[in-house]
């Protein structure tokens, strides 16, 4: 690039800084590869400051409130929005439902239909079901408790399944699909931290007509659907639920365990016996996180052979959605930085929105098994419909 061109190309970047964007979106020229350039450790600050919100956290009671407005890409970038990228699997949906409650996405039951949570006073009430197609919502259960409903929703069987907390019992709950009163289906007395934290259930899921679950301390537990007693799965200590059938160790929780150690090294099928165990690629001895398939470390990615090291064009410190999809911070020329959602199965990005120099808050980016969403404006959202993702 000639001088001429590089004085050309910071004026354009300067005047597109301070064009308002009015959230319509703009047609990009196609995804092309671009160099990932040195490496970039500056994204790790920032990413502490973006409010995430994913499935694997420890189920504590917060107070729901409206994030800023995404600010959604411009032209100048070579990564395609996700609604450009991926057009069938994106869409978007009110930011309140019913009564001007707020709603807040959890899974798809369907491809046209997503199902979370009704928040008319701050605390989830209600589960209601949203048709996309329609532009309506119903609502599918009450909730009893306004301590029930931080963890996600999961899906599955006809049914849906969430953890809760009531008082100093952590608690597994299901309801059908099509509506009717939830029913409490495992009950254990919390673990009380030191810090006087309170431990609950980190991940859940409904598979071959049970409900399955790990709480933070390690384990997988099974219930039938239908009622009966909840049962530790065998040889599932120091093992914990990450995507059924298969069960990892060690889990990757910063807040159990020891650090030192390297996250879902381990996995073990809980129907056949299967293991399977990580084999890094020449050099590499740490990882941020491992699926069944892939493993990454903040800005590579390899999978779980040792196979396939890529460069990411970004950084990416969270955990994997579906075993394939992570959110990267992505630095672009003129010293923007956007939150990109990548997919290691196929290697494409799609933009999801630009971090504002000076912003105080930045809009909640939630990734979860089959689901990723984010605030646009203030009375609409974007969400993804992760399994509709073709590979």
């Amino acid at each position: 690039m000639t001088g001429i061109e590089e004085r050309l190309r910071d004026a354009l970047a300067a005047r597109a800084e301070t064009v308002r964007d009015d959230g319509r979106p703009r047609h990009l020229p196609a995804p092309r590869e671009r160099s990932s350039g040195a490496r970039w450790w500056a994204p790790l600050a920032v990413a502490a400051a973006i409010l995430i919100v994913v499935a694997a956290t420890v189920v504590v009671t917060r107070t729901v409130t409206s994030p800023a407005p995404a600010v959604r890409p411009t032209p100048d970038t070579s990564v395609a929005p996700v609604e450009q990228m991926w057009p069938g699997a994106v869409h978007e949906i009110p930011t309140k439902g019913p009564g001007g409650a707020g709603f807040m996405p959890d899974v798809f039951v369907s491809d046209r239909v997503v199902v979370g949570r009704g928040y008319p006073e701050n605390r989830p009430l209600e589960i209601w079901s949203y048709d996309l197609d329609k532009r309506t919502f119903a609502t599918i259960a009450r909730l009893r408790k306004k301590d029930v409903g931080n963890h996600p929703l999961v899906f599955g069987d006809g049914h849906l399944a969430w953890a809760a907390f009531s008082g100093r019992m952590k608690e597994v709950w299901t309801v059908p699909v099509t509506g009717g009163v939830p029913r409490r289906i495992a009950s254990d007395r919390a673990t009380v931290t030191r810090d006087n934290m309170t431990l609950g259930i980190s991940r859940l899921a409904i598979a071959d007509g049970l409900v399955v679950w790990s709480p933070d301390e390690g384990g997988v537990y099974r219930a039938p659907l239908k009622g009966g007693k909840a049962t530790l799965i065998d040889g599932t200590k120091g093992y914990s639920l990450v995507e059924w059938p298969w069960a990892g160790s060690p889990r990757n929780d910063s807040m159990v365990g020891d650090l030192s150690r390297r996250p879902v090294e381990h996995l073990k099928n809980l129907l056949t016996g299967e293991r399977r165990d990580v084999v890094p690629p020449a050099g590499r001895t740490s990882w941020t996180d491992c699926g069944v398939t892939w493993c990454f470390n903040g800005e590579e990615a390899w999978r779980r052979d040792g196979a396939g090291l890529r460069k990411l064009p970004g950084y990416t410190h969270g955990e994997l959605s579906m075993d394939r999809f992570v959110r990267l911070l992505q630095a672009v020329p003129g010293g923007q930085k956007w939150v990109t959602l990548y997919d290691l199965a196929t290697g494409r990005a799609g933009l999801l929105y630009q971090i504002q120099t000076g912003l105080k808050r930045t809009p909640i980016l939630a990734l979860r098994d089959g689901i990723a969403w984010f605030q646009k404006g203030r009375s609409t959202q974007v969400v993804i419909n992760l399994a509709a993702i073709g590979r």
